[in-house]
């Protein structure tokens, strides 16, 4: 086929879910168009455990680093996410939470958590996420936070998050994982007639005819192909892709695109700019010998870390998680440690990457080493509410080339004062009578005076970028509340980057909602316009 009602750009996590809400239509023809491959090439995407080796395998974990970060000392920072069907729902940790209830006022009317949650009701039924059991050390470190001022959570998704402490709902069916891929449109390949994926399709740009989608170019298996878009395209590329190929095809900054000898469909300055992430920073512990009997970061605890910040009193600001190195030392250690170690420019080139992971790989290979691992673990501080904003920019027209990344780490003055309270927060944690069974001391030498050059040091991404086509009332939003690309006909955007600012929380379960919405409202919209043109002939 050579012309699709809809087109989707993305089968990631809110990908998969538009494509499969929009399939159960046998009246539409819905195309797919993923760069990355199939699951099940890659069993490690399809196991419960085998998360962790699936965000060290670069077939299903994109790899691309940030530009220099000023705030961290020139560093590049690792900024890949997940490929294949499923996106960074198949690479992730699988935990699955909405939020709270307060992150939504800053969305734009209808976005609302009364609003969201029946769509985030709807995705649950599909994908089943539930806590994991308990274990001694969680158990331990549940009091622990309690001790601390925390409350235990019995139900992390029911939008308080104040100041509450417990087991975090996980997308995984015992030894599977349920991605967005499993529970949604999985069981709809090859049973839909109407349905179309494609892997392996690198999607370079979109053309328009007199203001209105036409058309999507993409490559797969070394030829260039183009497909006509009879009704709609949808954007699930994420907020680092779908910016990008936005300019590609001519919607941005004006001066930016012509700049690089691009056609102007729409100047659109906002295309782009008010990326946003949730960084980290993890103090680790040395064990005692004791096992430290958890095999996943399943704990997850929220509060407010500076009183002062701008938000609804009680509204949480920082996420801390409990992490037992065991679960995943190894493999995040061979992700994340050339960024750490290796020279910018080093970044680059493949050869010195693998040889830092092979370093890596070969002490985890000695004993008194897996022995230290697997009595280590963490306190991981995430910063939920961050006020620095950065760019995703085109520095090329060539669509193989990637866009420069920058999320301007820390450099709002408040997230590194979150951020302090935060570790604070968590060496007080770590080290409550609960936990003193586990605790030998801290990996690293810790001090308070030293603490904001320590963060700078340590900090990382959480791999949730967010908000390069915020969608809002205002007339300078990209996307309006009905996820509508302003400006042009026929496009909507269904991925994080709508999200005007980030919940608290990790962004997947989010991502699915917006991602079942965009689907309600397109099928609202052509039955709308379908009982008008009936109504028309009468």
């Amino acid at each position: 086929m050579t012309a699709f009602d809809v087109v989707v750009v993305g089968g990631g996590s809110a990908g998969c879910v538009v494509a499969a809400e929009l399939a159960a239509d046998p009246s539409l023809s819905v195309l797919v168009l993923e760069a990355g491959g199939r699951p099940e090439d890659h069993p490690a995407t399809l196991s419960a455990s085998g998360y962790k080796d699936a965000f060290v395998d670069d077939a299903v974990m994109g790899s691309r680093h940030t530009v220099p970060q000023p705030a961290l000392g020139g560093r590049r920072v690792f900024a890949g996410t997940g490929r294949g069907l499923g996106g960074s729902g198949s690479v992730n940790g699988m935990v699955y939470t909405r939020g709270a209830r307060q992150d939504y006022d800053a969305w734009p009317d209808g976005w609302q958590w009364d609003d969201v949650v029946p769509a985030f009701e709807a995705v649950e039924a599909r994908l089943r996420p539930a806590p994991r059991p308990p274990t001694q050390w969680t158990e331990a470190a549940i009091a622990a936070a309690e001790a601390t001022g925390f409350r235990r959570g019995v139900d992390l998704n029911d939008g308080d998050l104040s100041g509450v402490f417990g087991y975090q709902p996980m997308n995984h069916d015992g030894v599977h994982r349920r991605s967005s891929y499993v529970a949604f449109l999985r069981e709809r390949i090859g049973q839909a007639p109407n349905l179309t994926v494609v892997t392996g399709a690198r999607t370079e740009r979109l053309r328009f005819a007199d203001g209105r989608i036409a058309a999507v170019r993409y490559v797969a298996d070394g030829q260039v192909h183009e497909v006509t878009v009879r009704r709609e395209v949808v954007l699930c590329a994420g907020a680092l892709e779908t910016p990008r190929l936005l300019q590609l095809s001519g919607i941005g900054p004006a001066a930016s695109l012509r700049a690089l000898g691009l056609d102007v469909v729409r100047d659109a300055p906002e295309v782009g700019a008010n990326l946003h992430d949730h960084p980290n920073v993890i103090v680790l512990f040395r064990g005692t010998g004791k096992p430290v009997d958890c095999a996943l970061p399943q704990l997850y605890g929220f509060h407010r870390a500076r009183a002062d910040a701008a938000l609804a009193p009680g509204q949480p600001d920082t996420c801390t998680v409990m992490y037992p190195a065991r679960s995943s030392f190894q493999q995040a250690s061979e992700r994340m440690a050339p960024s750490m170690v290796l020279p910018g420019a080093l970044l680059d080139a493949p050869w010195a990457i693998r040889a830092v992971r092979a370093m890596v790989r070969l002490a985890m290979r000695l004993p008194p080493v897996r022995r230290w691992v697997d009595g280590l673990w963490g306190v991981v501080v995430i910063l939920g509410k961050p006020r620095s904003r950065g760019t995703v920019r085109l520095v090329s027209a060539d669509p193989t080339v990637p866009a420069a990344i920058d999320p301007a780490y820390l450099s709002a003055p408040e997230d590194v004062a979150t951020l302090r309270a935060g570790l604070e927060r968590a060496w007080s944690l770590a080290h409550a009578a609960p936990l003193r069974p586990w605790l030998r001391g801290a990996l690293l030498p810790w001090s308070h005076r030293r603490l904001t050059a320590h963060l700078r040091q340590q900090l990382i991404t959480t791999f949730h970028f967010a908000g390069t086509c915020r969608m809002g009332d205002d007339a300078a939003a990209p996307v309006d509340g009905r996820l509508r690309l302003r400006g042009v006909q026929g496009v909507r955007v269904a991925d994080a980057s709508v999200m005007p600012e980030t919940p608290v929380a990790a962004l997947n379960a989010p991502s699915m909602m917006i991602g079942y919405r965009a689907a309600s409202f397109l099928r609202e919209e052509l039955a709308s316009a379908s009982a008008a043109a009936s109504s028309a002939k009468v």
